[in-house]
This record gives structure tokens, C-alpha cells and sequence, in this order.
């Protein structure tokens, strides 16, 4: 399996979303769901849909 780490980010508008970093790609990928707080999505990490999200993203990007 790739390479990747997991950020939480805010973004423009004000709320937070997880970013999937693959290596060898120079851009975050948004993994599709945005939250009203940092800590909400830090939870959503803990759960399966994040886990599906994550692979589905890796096999989808894979180069």
C-alpha cells in the first residue's frame, strides 16, 4: 500500500476537512467531508467511513 499521512485543515470557508497525502503527489487530496470544528473532524478519523475513504482515494491515485 502507498506511502501517506493525514492532515486536518481548515479551509476558506471556515470549517475543516481531512487531506490524504500520497507520496509522489504534490497535492492534498480532499477526502470529501467537511466539519464545523477541528475536533469533529480529528473524531471522523476513528471511524470506518474514514478508513473506506482513505483507501478508495490510495486506489484511485495510485500512479
Amino acid at each position: 500500500m502507498a506511502d501517506y499521512t493525514v492532515t486536518i485543515e481548515q479551509v476558506s470557508d471556515g470549517k475543516w476537512a481531512c487531506f490524504l497525502h500520497l507520496q509522489g503527489h504534490d497535492q492534498p487530496i480532499h477526502l470529501g467531508k467537511e466539519f464545523k470544528s477541528e475536533e469533529r473532524a480529528e473524531n471522523w478519523l476513528n471511524v470506518s467511513e474514514a478508513e473506506t475513504a482513505i483507501e478508495m482515494m490510495i486506489r484511485q491515485h495510485k500512479k
